[in-house]
């Protein structure tokens, strides 16, 4: 029932191509395209600055987005649903909303309009249009009425008058943005798809523009220009690397789109235009991170992946980060869950192995009093085997580990044998019954199951309370280090150099 009141509000189509030399502007077109996703969910919204033909996905029919007009966009009934001022539209594919550029003033109509010979309602009616459809405008009008009227030709050449009352003037910018529910304002086009059960809007631009909102929010601003450079190059190689939507997170490159725009990262990415990282004249997909602590890592060895010559691990001690040696208490009971355990079992025991060149972490073992467990995996698991206190991951798989125990416990204890008793700290070269055999105790530093809990030769009767992990750098340490780029552009290298650097046995080179 709803969609049937909805389609009374129906828009009809223009037409795709606009032959008419009536109307000025252009749609933005892109040589090197990139989409990238800036907001999911159930319901979201653009405010847009400028105008853009709104296209139906599904129908490909065209019309116009209001500017400085909230649209909104929703999923009903597996369908994208999009409402302007009072009408709706559905699709099964979704809307694009394709960015005009040109100095033109178009007028939108907001609802069913006829347009007159002249300025008033008596007129006769020339031609007759659907909300959402557009006209140049010519002039604007006060009848004697008092009435506002607008003066339009269409794209089909038709000229005529239509009430104020029924239509918006809408200015063609030379660079419009579109807006999200969260502030953010971005340059170019936009797709509004579907997305499981939520609405997916992803911004359609220039891959130069797009770098715009992705330098600032990858480096600082304030760093040397040369680094900025290296940037730029860098995450330009990386995301002609990458097919289909990027996202706008690190789990791709954090882009803020133009409302994060700087001067200084503006330049760098206009200063390197079109160049990208080569390797035996392939694209290199370029890995970068925050800082190494020192040494960058071998790709294979902490990605569990073939070991390729441009990600080798290189000095990097030149580096002075906020992340060149970090700590963190990671308690108890998050290494007993982590592992599998029960919250009443007591930790005995910490071993890492460092597979790693450098002495990356590539396997942890609990040892526990109900048994021990491994886990391996590459630097993303390695990093998430600890979390600390708010759950938060270690800030690279280039770690150690160190134990606080809890001093006191039970230290007279006596174990009864077939001769007397013993005391539990004198068992050394005692036999014990096991599920394998009697076998003999090399010395006294054994643990026992008691009443009380787990009580050990060593006075601990409750084994590990927490473990303080001491690690270096921040990232997977695969590529260029940013804050390392940035040492080595205030010790004079350029930017091109910076690369090679990371990037062993590459080339720069235009696209």
């Amino acid at each position: 029932m709803f969609k049937q009141i909805v389609t009374g509000l129906s828009v009809v189509a223009l037409s795709l191509a606009v032959s008419n030399t009536a109307f000025a502007y252009k749609q933005e077109s892109y040589s090197k395209q990139v989409q990238v996703e800036v907001h999911n969910a159930s319901t979201t919204s653009l405010n847009l600055t400028g105008v853009y033909k709104l296209e139906n996905l599904t129908t490909k029919e065209m019309f116009f987005a209001l500017p400085n007009t909230p649209v909104t966009f929703s999923q009903v009934n597996g369908e994208v649903s999009i409402y302007q001022t009072g009408a709706s539209m559905f699709s099964a594919n979704g809307f694009a909303l394709h960015a005009l550029t040109g100095n033109d003033k178009l007028v939108v109509f907001t609802s069913d309009v006829d347009g007159k010979k002249g300025a008033t309602a008596d007129y006769e009616t020339v031609k007759s249009y659907k909300a959402f459809q557009g006209a140049n405008l010519v002039n604007e009008f006060t009848n004697a009425n008092g009435e506002i009227w607008y003066s339009i030709t269409d794209e089909q050449g038709v000229s005529s008058w239509v009430p104020a009352t029924h239509a918006k003037v809408a200015e063609v910018s030379t660079g419009p943005l579109g807006k999200t529910p969260t502030g953010t304002q971005f340059r170019g086009s936009f797709n509004v798809i579907k997305s499981g059960a939520s609405v997916q809007i992803v911004n359609r631009l220039d891959l130069e523009n797009y770098l715009k909102g992705v330098i600032p929010n990858e480096s600082y601003a304030s760093w040397h220009q040369e680094a900025l450079k290296a940037q730029a190059v860098a995450a330009r190689s990386y995301t002609l690397s990458k097919a289909g939507i990027l996202s706008s997170t690190t789990k791709d490159q954090m882009y803020k789109g133009y409302t994060s725009e700087q001067k200084s990262t503006n330049s760098a990415v206009d200063a390197t235009k079109d160049l990208v990282i080569r390797s035996n004249g392939k694209l290199v997909q370029a890995y970068y991170f925050a800082a190494s602590g020192g040494k960058t890592a071998n790709i294979g060895e902490v990605w569990d992946t073939a070991q390729v010559p441009q990600f080798v691990s290189v000095d990097d001690s030149i580096e002075k980060s906020p992340y060149d040696n970090w700590s963190v208490t990671i308690p108890k009971a998050n290494i007993l869950k982590k592992f599998g355990f029960s919250a009443t079992d007591a930790l005995l025991d910490i071993k890492l192995t460092k597979g790693g060149s450098n002495g990356e972490v590539t396997a942890v073992t609990a040892v526990t009093s109900s048994g021990e467990k491994t886990i391996t995996g590459n630097e993303t698991v390695m990093r998430n085997v600890f979390l600390d206190a708010n759950n938060a991951s270690l800030k690279s798989s280039w770690y150690d580990v160190s134990f606080t125990k809890p001093s006191g416990g039970i230290t007279e204890l006596s174990v009864q044998q077939a001769n007397g008793t013993t005391d539990i700290s004198s068992l050394a070269g005692a036999s014990v019954q096991t599920a394998t055999g009697v076998e003999t105790i090399p010395n006294g530093n054994i643990n026992i199951q008691t009443n009380e809990g787990i009580v050990s030769s060593t006075g601990t009767t409750s084994g590990i309370e927490s473990v303080t992990v001491k690690g270096k750098g921040f990232g997977h340490r695969i590529g260029m280090s940013q804050w390392g780029a940035k040492a080595r552009a205030d010790a004079g290298w350029t930017y091109d150099r910076i690369l090679k650097h990371y990037y062993q046995g590459t080339t720069i080179e235009k696209y």
